[in-house]
């Protein structure tokens, strides 16, 4: 694997594959906002599609240009999905406008292969904190109320320091 070979390679995607269909197993039975896992095999991971009524696949969040009443409803939406993920313990470790699809005006998150768990990693509170604050910034930038964005942040960074 560190050689980068064909064979370290196809183990690296493999072990990416695996940790994502893992996460996702574990999260939708929660009813975190994910894709539904139907199937790994190998590297290759078959899970929800997430379209729109024309066919097209659900957009992410940052080609969006939500309007106030929708930027609100998906942040609500986010914080909730994020208190899910600190419920367990978990931060998703990649989080940003790229990493969420709105699918039909629900949020999802994608891309999941480096959740961390936030106790048993040391730089877990660190990779929280940094996903919370890269899609605050976000939502800030495109007009969610200063008083809404420092509120939600607070709520789920204070999930995540009442772990069990």
């Amino acid at each position: 694997m560190a050689r980068r070979t064909a064979f370290g390679r196809d183990l690296l995607a493999g072990q990416w594959a695996a940790a994502e269909f893992g996460a996702l197993c574990r999260l939708w039975p929660l009813g975190a906002p994910v894709p539904y896992p139907a199937q790994l095999h190998g590297t290759e991971l078959l899970m929800e599609y997430l379209d729109e009524p024309d066919g097209h696949a659900a957009p992410r969040l940052a080609q969006l240009r939500p309007g106030p009443a929708q930027l609100r409803g998906l942040w609500d939406q986010l914080v909730d999905a994020l208190l899910v993920l600190t419920s367990e313990g978990l931060a998703h470790g990649d989080l940003s406008p790229f990493n969420l699809l709105v699918h039909r005006g629900r949020l999802v998150l994608i891309d999941l292969p480096q959740v961390v768990d936030i106790a048993a990693n040391p730089q877990g509170p660190a990779f929280l904190a940094r996903d919370v604050r890269i899609v605050t910034d976000w939502f800030l930038s495109h007009g969610l109320p200063a008083q809404l964005a420092h509120a939600g942040r607070a709520r789920v960074l204070k999930g995540a320091t009442t772990l069990p």
